[in-house]
């Protein structure tokens, strides 16, 4: 019973109402200080969360941007991923501009930069949640960003390495904590909607799983699926229940594993998932994946990406 009120009062603090109405003040400042920018978007990402909740504030950014004709200036500094002083620019480590300084015009006056904690303080989420489709949000990150040369580099010498591609069945199940957000699925199920996709597209040969429970891979590559079954190179894993992102380990090395697996998951020909950021984002990296969804988010995380994959699923099971 405690467990269950402390579980429900954990979500009343991380609901986007709560968290929007402490934010007010500060999302009103931001935004007059950004509009003396004149045309420029400036904001320093300071948020302590995954990795790929940082990128769903990138998108929402680039969402406003587009909308309002203004120049995305995007950094991420300090965090979970950069350094305690908060002198490296993780974000530009990761992902480099598609459009250069050439082209979009050298600002040479001073730009205020805002510093942000949490994607409330910008407002952006009740703005273009709903808005948010799968194509059009791979086109607009696109249009801006692209991941470093080296961490492509990094994916393509994995993918041959372990024979990901075109005929491989990626599988991601992400534990710890999501149950606060995901409609949770045992290993066992989660197993046998892989076998079931396996039944429905013979033309996959090959498994590669990913996984932030080691014990979750262990129980996986035990499971007689009968093709062979490689795993994701990531070495930093959850400790016990905590989530990979808060067990201490080196920032820069958990933000570059967190986006390398999404990037392999993205090369697979078939994607079978639970609700998670990371698996999600392989979607936008590649719009192209078919992915099958084992289970939606809760109705008060029900947040795209995993969202509209949810809706697009429902919607075609209904017609089939």
């Amino acid at each position: 019973m405690l467990r269950k009120v402390v579980d429900r009062a954990k979500q009343i603090r991380r609901s986007e109402g709560f968290k929007h109405s402490v934010a007010t003040p500060r999302r009103i400042s931001l935004h007059a200080t950004q509009r003396l920018n004149r045309g420029v978007f400036a904001i320093e990402i300071q948020e302590n969360s995954g990795f790929f909740s940082v990128m769903q504030m990138v998108l929402f950014i680039l969402m406003y941007c587009d909308e309002k004709c203004l120049t995305p200036c995007i950094s991420a500094r300090g965090g979970l991923y950069g350094d305690a002083e908060g002198r490296m620019d993780w974000f530009s480590a990761f992902f480099e501009p598609v459009r250069t300084a050439a082209a979009g015009g050298v600002v040479t006056r001073k730009i205020r930069t805002s510093t942000v904690r949490d994607l409330v303080q910008l407002g952006f989420r009740q703005r273009y949640e709903a808005r948010l489709r799968l194509r059009s949000a791979s086109e607009l990150f696109f249009a801006h960003y692209r991941p470093a040369a080296h961490i492509f580099e990094e994916v393509d010498s994995i993918c041959q390495k372990l024979e990901v591609g075109a005929s491989t069945l990626g599988a991601h199940f992400r534990g710890t904590d999501k149950t606060l957000e995901a409609v949770p699925v045992s290993w066992g199920g989660f197993c046998r909607q892989v076998e079931s996709a396996l039944t429905e597209n013979p033309q996959l040969t090959n498994i590669f799983v990913s996984s932030d429970e080691q014990a979750f891979i262990d129980f996986f590559v035990a499971w007689p699926f009968n093709i062979p079954v490689r795993v994701a190179p990531a070495k930093l894993l959850a400790s016990g229940s905590t989530p990979v992102h808060f067990s201490g380990y080196p920032g820069l090395e958990i933000g570059r594993e967190a986006l390398v697996s999404s990037l392999l998951l993205a090369n697979c020909g078939l994607l079978v998932k639970t609700p998670s950021y990371l698996s999600a984002w392989s979607k936008i990296f590649n719009p192209s994946l078919p992915v099958k969804l084992v289970s939606p988010p809760r109705p008060d995380a029900f947040w795209f990406p995993d969202s509209r994959l949810w809706l697009e699923q429902a919607a075609q099971d209904k017609a089939a």
